[in-house]
């Protein structure tokens, strides 16, 4: 994986690798309101890239995009993309 400095705007681009669970169990369901899992998981030679880069905005934009980029995809705090950026973005926040 490949990170570089983000404050002259350039993008930042890293390989997300993908996984197959090959068994997956559903645990009870934490304080925070998610579920706990087990699961087995395999590594395949398969990876999504995900970029990023600041904006002279303000707040998080997403766009998701490729050969099998579908248009039911949210781009918005429905997605685990979006909430993860969101999270890194509040952590850099002063004050």
């Amino acid at each position: 994986m490949t990170t570089r400095d983000l404050a002259d705007g350039s993008w930042s681009r890293v390989l997300a690798p993908a996984k197959v669970n090959l068994r997956l169990d559903v645990l009870g369901r934490r304080e925070d309101g998610f579920h706990g899992l087990e699961t087995l998981m395999l590594a395949v030679g398969l990876y999504d890239e995900v970029a990023a880069r600041r904006h002279t905005g303000t707040g998080l934009r997403l766009t998701v995009a490729g050969e099998f980029a579908s248009g039911d995809v949210p781009c918005d705090e429905r997605n685990l993309a979006w909430q993860s950026g969101q999270a890194a973005l509040e952590q850099l926040q002063p004050g």
